[in-house]
């Protein structure tokens, strides 16, 4: 009966994940997201961590006057959705990020996240559970980030100020909800999606160079096909998700996030659609976005590890 009722709370909880990632992809294929950065207090947004509303006086925490975050999209920036290079897009959204030598804009890695959504979106609907994780990622970073959105526009001052709140325990054991493990999910999350991108445009280019014959494998932009030939090639699209998530996400999920990712993985589909006009275009795109995100996630890695917020412990 015990093991019954477990089952049932793991269905329900998984119906309950689905139908919010059904409604949230319907929402943004009718680009009803907004593209600004940030929401305001004024929207609805959960209250600040407790912990860091208690331990940082309110002076201490305002750091200056709040402005609204800018949006990575500028007027009359081309609709992604429509674009024929979103991709593309994503990465000037990302590289955006940079700031100074070392740090990042929280302000526009929100915003470049939320944005991103809607190049999932496009991908197909295994990527609901991505697409659900950045949103719910992205409400944790904003509860502190809200508190002081001048100061806090540096993912250093942010993360300083959550430890000198003496929010986290030594060892790198973070409190949840909190930015650090918003930062943390996040950095984790795109790492997956350069494994999988780097991977299709490695294989696009070696069949372009004709190491792989035309019959092998994944393409970017085209349909899966049947294995066998060279050892390159005889991968799938649904192997390649597969073994990106084994290097980067599932040292980290426990039971029910693995669960998750493996009926996620029963609607990959049989090709990766193309998100670019030209097949070259395609292999240009995938890899300007890895080279911009790979040196993203770098920095958020760099910083987390200095200040010891790197949570190596499983999720449920």
């Amino acid at each position: 009966e015990l093991t019954l009722l477990v089952i049932a709370a793991l269905l329900w909880r998984l119906l309950v994940a689905v139908h919010a990632g059904l409604a949230m992809l319907h929402a943004l294929q009718a680009e009803k997201i907004p593209h600004s950065g940030v929401p305001s207090a004024e929207k609805g947004s959960p209250p600040p961590p407790p912990h860091l509303s208690r331990q940082l006086s309110r002076e201490r925490l305002r750091g200056g006057t709040p402005v609204p975050p800018p949006s990575p999209r500028g007027e009359g920036e081309p609709n992604m959705l429509a674009d024929a290079r979103p991709l593309r897009i994503s990465a000037g959204h990302f590289g955006k990020c940079l700031s100074g030598d070392a740090d990042v804009d929280v302000a526009l890695f929100i915003a470049a996240c939320q944005n991103y959504c809607k190049v999932l979106a496009l991908i197909g609907p295994f990527t609901l559970l991505s697409t659900r994780e950045v949103i719910s990622n992205m409400k944790k970073i904003e509860h502190s980030f809200e508190l002081a959105p001048v100061r806090y526009r540096s993912m250093r001052e942010l993360l300083e100020a959550e430890v000198a709140a003496g929010m986290h325990q030594p060892g790198g054991v973070l409190v949840d909800p909190s930015a650090a493990v918003g930062l943390l999910w996040a950095r984790r999350g795109l790492t997956f999606w350069v494994h999988i991108f780097r991977e299709l445009s490695r294989i696009g280019r070696q069949r372009q160079s004709g190491r792989i014959s035309p019959a092998e494998g994944p393409t970017p932009s085209g349909r899966s096909t049947p294995r066998g030939g060279s050892p390159t090639g005889d991968v799938s699209l649904k192997e390649l998700v597969e073994r990106g998530y084994a290097a980067t996400l599932q040292p980290f999920n426990g039971w029910l996030s693995q669960n998750s990712m493996s009926l996620a993985l029963r609607a990959v589909p049989q090709e990766f659609p193309r998100l670019a006009p030209t097949q070259l275009e395609m292999l240009e795109d995938l890899e300007a976005w890895c080279d911009v995100v790979e040196q993203l996630v770098g920095r958020m890695a760099a910083v987390q590890l200095e200040l010891d917020l790197e949570d190596r412990r499983k999720s449920i």
